[in-house]
């Protein structure tokens, strides 16, 4: 499908907002023939490197809901469950980031070797900080996997802990390959990204997710979408 965010019952793609539209082009012009996998922690910066994305004109998927409910607190079990939930999904995205897919990289590397990694980092102070902000005591079944813990407050090492571990687990694992990249969220920038992926750097700027839009160039980009669906659900 060349448009799976389009799709009245997808729940797991980005929204097809402002990147999605400046995306097009490429889109329509190019098949995106190599995955791209997004594998650092959440908020360290994934949904603005998935929107840089959509405006290369990748489809990009964002956060795994229909694996919101895990079998167990066991590895193995975990991410067996994680990929079988992932693999239609897979079929229909050129591009993933945010949580889980950075649980399941190496086994998303067994499946596609070829395919790009990007493993997105930030200063560990900033990062829990944020992530404290965001989340709060969360009840989110990923995190008691992922950190042990739902109280990021209390347990603050803990999580910093793990969100090292993982960079550096990553790091390992990608040693001397060159279809992995590190970027930090203070340097995202389309010229590494988009030599790295051997793309044309877009005439737009590099897109930060959560910073506030226009009020009138959003309603612009609604208004678009929504004739762009009405046209794309009587096919």
């Amino acid at each position: 499908m060349l448009f799976p965010e389009l799709n009245r019952n997808e729940i797991n793609s980005m929204k097809a907002s402002e990147a999605f539209l400046l995306g097009l082009p490429r889109r329509l012009l190019y098949k995106r023939s190599q995955k791209v996998f997004v594998i650092g922690f959440h908020k360290t910066g994934t949904s603005s490197l998935g929107k840089a994305l959509q405006i290369l004109g990748y489809s990009v998927c964002g956060s795994l809901r229909e694996a919101n409910t895990l079998p167990s607190n066991a590895e193995p079990e975990v991410k067996n469950f994680l990929i079988e939930k992932a693999k239609p999904l897979l079929e229909k995205y050129d591009a993933v980031q945010d949580t889980p897919w950075f649980i399941i990289y190496k086994e998303l590397y067994q499946l596609y070797p070829n395919a790009y990694f990007i493993l997105t980092v930030r200063e560990q102070n900033s990062w829990i900080k944020s992530l404290q902000k965001h989340f709060g005591t969360s009840s989110i079944p990923f995190h008691q996997f992922i950190y042990g813990t739902l109280d990021p407050f209390s347990n603050k090492q803990t999580y910093i802990n793990k969100y090292l571990a993982h960079n550096q687990n990553v790091r390992s694992y990608f040693k001397n390959n060159n279809k992995f990249l590190e970027l930090n969220l203070n340097e995202f920038n389309w010229d590494k990204l988009c030599v790295f992926l051997g793309t044309d750097i877009p005439r737009t700027s590099f897109p930060h997710a959560n910073k506030a839009s226009n009020s009138k160039k959003m309603f612009f980009v609604k208004k678009v979408k929504s004739i762009m669906k009405s046209f794309y659900y009587k096919k």
